[in-house]
């Protein structure tokens, strides 16, 4: 009994021991598992108010506020005399849509075939396009888009499917299409507005480049909130952020003008077989841009169908080249300015060239010469001989007379290094050699327009200052600025006289001369009836892949203005790399002849007495 009770206590205690230890055991599980889930609602009430904070304010304000988003149209694009260049009009969007009720879709797709072809004619694409979208289980395909709002009317009122189904199977889309009425008229001033790579709408080259978030102006964007029953409750946290319209812009080009520019530049291009022409034409009075064309051209309303993209950018701004001896004059006028030379300089060139090493003193010039267009020698010239024959030898002689600094001074003055800023996104700037590297034999090439270079705007701007009593204006293309709230007038603005009055009429009397006495070649008998003050360039172009000039190839320009003695316009043509001629006598001339004499009569540019 002893022996038993000994072992029935035993296990007594034994069991009790086990108990307490399961019974701890399950507490520590317990304790263990409701550890773990506060930790679990600790971290997510963490991620909820930290992390995801944003989302869940978005979501809940998505349940009591309502967000609106004010759109507003761009701003008009017109030309001086009131026509419309650019502005935006409503376009569509269309696609084909059907739900997953069964008698729907049956009901279309036993017409599916007169659907397509009615689809089809309105939209002008062909019925393949339409059909290979429009498969058995199709939802939803977009058709096209930018349709016009007289195509999406005639969608709508499309009865294919019988009495009360106009429409049925299409949905449309609304959104602001840029239009360009005069299709390409002035392309290159306007530019256009695409997208960028995001897809977002941005603006690109010409005025909408520039100044595309003037013209965009701004969305407005407002939030209302409401209560559960959806009704709007006015709160003192209720801040709209106000539209701001694009604004208009008005251009100082007249489109009869353009127009003519536009067609006589396309025809000298072909005949002259260039690779692409320019020209603009100014008020040297004012600076105001009359026209500005190049050709090759393209419709801004469909520019993805430009193949190559250099014929989208505005070459008149962008384009810095060498431009030849149309700088004779502007060399010539500095060094009156000066006192370098008289009015009644001559010079005597009995061999067709200047000898370089001669002029300079340079070692290393020994042996080498600037010659004569034709090598020939030319003479006694006065200064309208000199242009007349535009003899380069002479020319250089005259610039070696005028002091370095001034004559340095005197291209800076003329604005030929000078960003002008007339509000194109393409506009570029030339390159002026600094004055400490400059040498003699630099002053002598730009003396003639070799080793220099300017855009053609800049050009056009140095030479209105012999046609407008030595004072240089800012050359501008956009006369008004306006929205709803302001009107910018831009004013003409002087922006530096290089030369004195005196000094521009002795230049504008030789270029006058020298026009009467054939420096523009075939030109002299058909414009000798007006008081033309001219000059042209031919310019060798720098080789790409070495030093010095290709044979050739050549860049020619020729610019003028009349009359001479109170010019009502300045006109510069420039043609690139022309393949009938090497000379501008026999390229730009024409061009500019055929131009000036189809405008002659809208500028009132009256004949001599």
């Amino acid at each position: 009994m002893a022996s038993l009770h000994t072992l029935y206590s035993s296990q007594r205690k034994s069991h009790k021991k086990t108990s307490k230890k399961k019974g701890r055991d399950n507490l520590y599980w317990i304790g263990y598992f409701l550890s773990v889930f506060a930790f679990i609602i600790v971290f997510q009430i963490f991620r909820w108010q930290i992390l995801k904070a944003d989302k869940f304010i978005k979501l809940a304000q998505g349940q009591y506020q309502t967000n609106q988003i004010q759109s507003i149209p761009r701003g008009i694009i017109t030309a001086a005399d009131g026509t419309v260049l650019a502005v935006d009009e409503p376009s569509w969007n269309v696609y084909a849509t059907l739900s997953t009720d069964e008698k729907e879709r049956e009901l279309f797709f036993n017409k599916k075939d007169i659907f397509v072809a009615e689809v089809a004619g309105i939209l002008g694409v062909e019925r393949s396009e339409i059909e290979e979208k429009i498969t058995d289980d199709f939802v939803y395909a977009s058709l096209k888009k930018g349709i016009s709002t007289e195509k999406k009317k005639a969608l709508e009122s499309a009865n294919i499917y019988g009495v009360g189904t106009e429409g049925f199977g299409l949905y449309f889309e609304s959104e602001e299409k840029r239009l360009y009425p005069n299709s390409s008229l002035a392309a290159h001033v306007l530019g256009f507005i695409g997208k960028d790579e995001q897809g977002n709408q941005i603006g690109q080259y010409g005025i909408q480049g520039y100044y595309f978030g003037d013209i965009t102006g701004k969305e407005g964007y407002s939030y209302e909130e409401k209560d559960s029953s959806g009704n709007v409750i006015l709160t003192s946290e209720y801040e709209p952020v106000l539209p701001r319209e694009g604004k208009d812009f008005e251009l100082t080009i007249l489109p009869n003008i353009q127009t003519k520019v536009e067609t006589a530049l396309e025809e000298g291009v072909k005949k002259t077989r260039s690779k692409s022409g320019s020209v603009i034409i100014m008020d040297p009075k004012t600076g105001a841009i009359i026209a500005m064309a190049n050709y090759p051209t393209y419709d801004p309303n469909e520019y993805w169908r430009t193949s190559e993209s250099w014929v989208l950018k505005n070459r008149a701004v962008s384009d810095v080249y060498e431009y030849g001896s149309v700088q004779k004059p502007i060399t010539i006028a500095i060094a009156l300015e000066n006192e370098a030379i008289t009015e009644d300089h001559t010079c005597t060139d009995n061999t067709g060239r200047l000898d370089l090493y001669k002029a300079t003193g340079y070692a290393d010039l020994k042996g080498r010469f600037i010659y004569t267009w034709n090598k020939r020698p030319s003479g006694t010239l006065d200064i309208s001989g000199i242009l007349a024959k535009s003899n380069n030898p002479c020319t250089a002689q005259i610039a070696l007379k005028v002091p370095f600094p001034a004559f340095y001074s005197g291209l800076k003055d003329f604005g030929l290094n000078q960003f002008i800023g007339i509000g194109l996104q393409e506009e570029t700037t030339s390159y002026l050699r600094p004055y400490e590297q400059w040498t003699k034999l630099d002053l002598i090439t730009a003396s003639f327009g070799q080793g220099i270079s300017a855009t053609a705007l800049q050009l056009i701007s140095a030479f209105s200052t012999l046609a407008n009593d030595g004072q240089r204006m800012r050359p501008y293309i956009i006369s008004e600025i306006k929205d709803n709230k302001e009107t910018i007038t831009i004013e003409p603005k002087i922006i530096s006289q290089p030369i004195s009055k005196e000094t521009s009429d002795l230049v504008t009397k030789a270029l006058q001369k020298a026009v009467q006495d054939g420096l523009l070649g075939g030109l002299v008998p058909e414009l000798k009836k007006y008081d033309i003050a001219a000059k042209t360039g031919t310019a060798q172009i720098a080789k790409s892949d070495s030093v010095g000039y290709a044979k050739y190839i050549t860049n020619a320009t020729t610019i003028g203005y009349a009359p001479a003695e109170d010019a009502k316009i300045i006109m510069l043509v420039k043609l690139e790399e022309p393949e009938i001629s090497e000379f501008a006598t026999y390229t730009s001339n024409p061009v500019w002849r055929d131009i000036f004499l189809s405008i002659v009569d809208d500028l009132e540019i009256q004949k001599k007495n």
